[in-house]
């Protein structure tokens, strides 16, 4: 009988055992993550540098959806390089993670290759699961388009008289929680750097009706490509170098009303 009463006993101190176990391990594990918390914010890391970068403001900024007739005809527009947009110190954390990582630092004014070009195109092929050199660089590069689009935060530039459009890399220091921040021409300038990147040649192309107008990228095919992949999805162009396929955020009609005025960009 006693036997009986003291597994009983026992038996009934074995939740209150757990909870407490439980509690207690909920208060270490908050202690450990607060000290964790309280090292990151003194460690002079990438990760602070961009907690405490405009791209936090970028984010924080209302998006709106993607709408054309954002650039001017006749406005040249200004343009921003990352140096516009990083403080000193977080660009030199920048280019010390590049050289950990053995990237060479950005090539070009707007369209960019290496530096965070580079570092972003690993980054994607992890994500999206391609391979970022070999033969399926034009299916790969549309499939980069999309998983951008579908992250990318539209903000018009500031409603001024003029117009600014931001280097691939200056879109990429802003890119916070996954969101790239800009308009038509930061993610045209954006897609044609990652699509040099993979071995294309590309362009960044701005189409206007009036005065006012729309930018894209454009990719070139320089060889066979499945047309159910690329050219039967893709609205393209063809001119005496070849078939340009579109990396516009518009399709069809919505971006076919651009293409009868264009103007390429000239590095």
């Amino acid at each position: 009988m006693k036997i009986n009463t003291i597994i009983l006993f026992l038996f009934c101190l074995i939740p209150a055992f757990v909870l407490s176990q439980d509690k207690s391990f909920e208060a270490y594990n908050k202690e450990q993550e607060e000290k964790m918390e309280e090292f990151v914010k003194k460690e002079d890391s990438l990760f602070t540098a961009f907690i405490a970068s405009r791209g936090v403001i970028e984010f924080k900024k209302k998006p709106t959806k993607p709408k054309p007739k954002t650039i001017r005809k006749k406005v040249i527009p200004k343009v921003v390089i990352i140096d516009s947009v990083v403080t000193p110190n977080e660009k030199q954390i920048i280019e010390k993670d590049l050289s950990k990582r053995s990237i060479p630092p950005a090539k070009g004014k707007l369209i960019q290759v290496e530096g965070l070009v580079l570092k972003e195109l690993t980054e994607l092929s992890i994500v999206l699961n391609i391979q970022i050199t070999g033969g399926n660089r034009e299916e790969n590069i549309i499939k980069i388009k999309d998983h951008i689009y579908s992250h990318w935060h539209y903000l018009s530039d500031p409603k001024t008289n003029g117009d600014t459009w931001r280097s691939a890399e200056a879109t990429l220091a802003l890119k916070y929680k996954g969101k790239y921040p800009g308009d038509c021409d930061d993610f045209a300038i954006l897609l044609a750097s990652l699509a040099r990147q993979v071995g294309l040649t590309s362009r960044v192309i701005s189409g206007f009706t009036n005065n006012a107008g729309h930018a894209w990228a454009e990719f070139l095919v320089t060889r066979k490509v499945s047309k159910k992949s690329v050219l039967n999805l893709s609205d393209y162009r063809v001119d005496e170098k070849g078939i340009w396929v579109s990396l516009d955020w518009f399709s069809g009609a919505k971006h076919k009303k651009y293409t009868n005025n264009i103007r390429e960009y000239k590095e």
